[in-house]
């Protein structure tokens, strides 16, 4: 084939190509066309299927909505949290509205149905800070051990240490272990405080420590010249009932000035700022907040442990702890030349109130009299600030007396306690205890204000017997003594759990001698003399009350006369 056949060829079909396109007229040009259409076919039907699709699902989801929100949606109260915290499955004591009362007012106007120590409802938390790990005696064991229907909380369900519910001599009450620590306290604490805050009735810290050898110290400088002889000495398992606390760390000073009389052991570490600086590192000092409440617990709690029936069925004292107390008063006697009491067998452990003794707290367990004087300093200043008789005195300085005047709050001349007159208490929960109630007191959620004390009983004491080295005001270490971490500290458990326990008895004891008077008989149903004896009752818890304020007054009056 020719070239120009070859190209007449190809131009035909390529006019015949044309002409297809154009005039659509070619059997091959229809094949075409159909497939095309049913294409187009396909794809509006999908089309459609998705838009139908859209369009029920955008009905489904913007229909009407029901007029009614649904019936199943609760919102658990505060005592339902509180009985999910613990469990779920148990039933919480309710207070009644008007637990705890208001103590500021007279209690001739209070109704006995507000009296805070005979109400049975509520829940009692009582914390101890030791599982064991240190002394090898877990301070909640007795305590523990008088839970009756108790139940204990999973340890994973809290930070705090163990939770062990149950009820106390017919009370409901919460025993817990906080863990040792300021830090590891007040998280406990706060944690229980919003979980189960509406549901607690008072609050109870209780552990050992070690205390100043007397009321008052052993040395007061700048009068170096004497030991202190006032003959009120502390023992072993002896017992402090406190709301009042203040943070030993809370100070600012140079190496210099805490170390300026060294070695005489009678001087005062000196400071630039101390407790009362809470622009520097916060709240140091716990004790005014609701204070007239913590007072009351407290009082209620040291009468109950003065009964008769109390102080007889307080454990005494080993041979161990009693041959351990002789050798150290008998050191101390041959170092200050001082005449101490005889420390006997068979006598009930002391008990010491709000305005004799403090807790002061910090992660350190020191040895030695200047820091026991400045310990005593703290709780001088932390009592007499919570008690209102003035705020800080001059007590940082050797050459000052130990007792000031200062400024109260009605502008009056006040008595500023002295470090003579205080017993220092060296702890370490107290200061969490207290910030954690405060912070939570402080809260427009909060029902209401919960009324707190510590028990803190004397394991050790904080520094070795002392003695005169040379002719001089000069004070040495006379001799150095062993610390028993075993016998002291188990004692020591011992009394504080029978203290706390003297309360759960007495309340025990007078709701039975209510339900006598009153008629209620064992079914619950009531006697002829029923109304006279809720009379009765009312009027002897007011006379209660009455004589627990005058006590408190008196107390306070004794601090400013010096006493």
């Amino acid at each position: 084939m020719s070239n120009t056949s070859a190209c007449t060829q190809h131009d035909a079909k390529m006019q015949s190509s044309v002409h297809c396109s154009a005039h659509n007229s070619c059997p091959n040009c229809a094949s075409r066309d159909a497939h095309s259409k049913s294409a187009t076919l396909r794809y509006a039907a999908v089309s459609i299927s998705c838009f139908a699709t859209f369009l029920i699902t955008w009905m489904l989801l913007t229909g009407p909505m029901p007029r009614d929100p649904p019936s199943t949606f609760h919102v658990p109260t505060q005592i339902e949290y509180c009985q999910a915290y613990l469990g779920g499955d148990l039933h919480l004591d309710p207070l009644p509205p008007s637990f705890p009362p208001d103590t500021t007012t007279s209690t001739t106007t209070t109704s006995s149905s507000s009296t805070p120590h005979s109400t049975t409802g509520g829940l009692s938390l009582i914390l101890t800070a030791d599982p064991g790990d240190f002394s090898g005696t877990p301070e909640a064991q007795h305590i523990i051990s008088n839970l009756r229907h108790m139940r204990q909380v999973a340890r994973t369900r809290s930070v705090c240490g163990g939770l062990y519910l149950g009820r106390l001599m017919g009370q409901q009450a919460l025993v817990v272990t906080t863990g040792i620590g300021p830090t590891a306290a007040g998280l406990c604490l706060q944690e229980l405080l919003t979980s189960c805050g509406a549901a607690v009735r008072e609050v109870l810290y209780f552990g050992t420590s070690g205390w100043s050898p007397q009321l008052g110290g052993v040395l007061n400088p700048p009068h170096c010249g004497q030991a202190n002889d006032n003959g009120k000495i502390v023992r072993v398992g002896d017992v402090c009932v406190s709301p009042v606390s203040v943070n030993w760390v809370c100070k600012k000073a140079s190496w210099g000035q805490q170390a300026a009389g060294y070695p005489n052991q009678c001087f005062r570490p000196g400071e630039a700022a101390g407790p009362e600086a809470a622009a520097l590192y916060g709240d140091c000092i716990f004790g005014p907040d609701n204070l007239d409440a913590n007072l009351a617990l407290s009082d209620a709690l040291l009468s109950a442990a003065a009964s008769p029936a109390a102080r007889s069925s307080t454990p005494r004292r080993s041979p161990l702890v009693l041959a351990t107390e002789r050798r150290y008063w008998e050191l101390m006697a041959q170092g200050t030349g001082a005449t101490y009491p005889a420390v006997e067998g068979g006598v009930a452990p002391a008990l010491w109130d709000y305005s004799q003794c403090a807790e002061v707290d910090g992660q350190f367990f020191f040895t030695g009299a200047p820091w026991e004087i400045k310990a005593r300093d703290y709780a001088a200043e932390a009592i007499s600030a919570a008690l209102g008789f003035g705020s800080r005195g001059n007590s940082n300085s050797n050459n000052s007396s130990s007792r000031g005047t200062t400024a109260g709050s009605r502008g009056q001349q006040q008595q500023q306690l002295g470090a003579d007159q205080v017993i220092a208490v060296s702890a370490m929960e107290g200061v969490g205890v207290s910030e954690a109630l405060l912070k939570y007191h402080r809260l427009d959620s909060t029902p209401r204000r919960i009324p707190y004390t510590s028990v803190r009983t004397a394991s050790n004491w904080v520094h070795p017997p002392l003695g005169k080295v040379g002719e001089g005001d000069v004070w040495g270490i006379f001799a150095e003594l062993p610390e028993d971490y075993v016998n002291g500290y188990k004692y020591a458990i011992a009394t504080g759990s029978a203290t706390i326990l003297s309360l759960f008895q007495q309340r025990c004891r007078g709701r039975g001698e209510e339900q006598g008077r009153s008629g209620v008989g064992p079914a619950g149903g009531e006697g002829g003399q029923g109304r006279q004896g809720q009379q009765e009752e009312g009027l002897r818890q007011q006379q209660e009350q009455q004589v627990q304020q005058q006590q408190r007054q008196q107390r306070r009056r004794s601090l400013l006369s010096g006493l």
